[in-house]
């Protein structure tokens, strides 16, 4: 997840990344996508394990899928491309009837959180990189 991060700090940081350290982490992101367009924070977060001991989520979620989609196109690949276009996809997909994206913390499963709004966090998240990921598309 650090290395996302990075792409998108060198896209408004011009000699932050060397370009080909910058196409070696969007081919290790797009690696990571799943067949059904999206991503999951889980498969970017190494052997991670949970405070709480339950099992990481391996479903695509709103977090990953809506971060990594905006910051492809930060970089500059376009909402045409196909990987793009299926993650793009995926979010206009997966929205929920509340309006918003699921997502699913590396640290505590819902269950474990010191109290429900914190396990909103999670999801106030996912929501804000999906909106900011989908508009940037409409933009183009």
């Amino acid at each position: 997840m650090n290395r996302v991060f990075l792409l998108w700090a060198g896209a408004k940081l011009p000699g932050l990344l060397e370009p080909d350290r910058q196409k070696a982490i969007v081919a290790e992101v797009v690696e990571k996508q799943q067949a059904d367009g999206g991503w999951s924070l889980s498969s970017l977060s190494g052997d991670w394990k949970r405070a709480d001991g339950t099992l990481q989520e391996a479903r695509g979620d709103g977090y990953a899928t809506g971060l990594i989609t905006f910051v492809l196109q930060q970089v500059g690949i376009s909402p045409e491309n196909p990987t793009l276009k299926r993650g793009l996809a995926w979010l206009t997909v997966n929205q929920d009837k509340t309006g918003s994206w699921p997502a699913y913390s590396l640290n505590k499963n819902k269950e474990h959180h010191i109290s429900p709004e914190t396990a909103l966090f999670m999801n106030d998240a996912a929501t804000s990189y999906a909106v900011l990921s989908l508009t940037t598309a409409n933009r183009r």
